[in-house]
């Protein structure tokens, strides 16, 4: 499966880049930036270009009610096979550049949301910046 992911500024690139610092890949996700020089008409070009007809796509918007996501709604009209699903985050894209399915990862990133605790004495860092155990 392929992945468009789009966003506000430029999270969707960052969110692509810090994937591939984690697993190394990423050649099925492309990311798209919606700027403040942008309308809907250029994210509409911007899917276009992303998008490969011949593979199942879905393309993944930070916010509902967003350009990004307002743009992926017209675009789906043309292209009803394309899914859309809004909530990117890194915890979701991870999983989908190892292959797993949308709904795995989608209840992996729903998983992922969670108050963390405080573990004192878990954790130090020493002098020059390093964890230590």
């Amino acid at each position: 499966m392929d992945y468009i992911i789009a966003a506000h500024g430029q999270y969707a690139q960052e969110v692509k880049k810090s994937c591939q610092m984690i697993t190394g890949q990423t050649t099925n996700i492309s990311a798209i930036s919606f700027t403040e020089e942008m309308g809907v008409s250029d994210v509409l070009q911007a899917y276009t270009e992303a998008y490969l007809s011949e593979n199942e796509t879905a393309i993944i918007v930070d916010i509902v009610g967003g350009t990004p996501c307002n743009a992926a709604q017209i675009f789906a009209v043309e292209n009803p096979e394309v899914t859309i699903l809004a909530g990117l985050s890194l915890g979701l894209i991870i999983p989908l550049s190892l292959g797993e399915s949308l709904d795995e990862a989608i209840r992996g990133a729903k998983d992922n949301i969670q108050f963390v605790e405080l573990k004192p004495n878990h954790m130090t860092v020493s002098e020059d910046g390093e964890e230590e155990d």
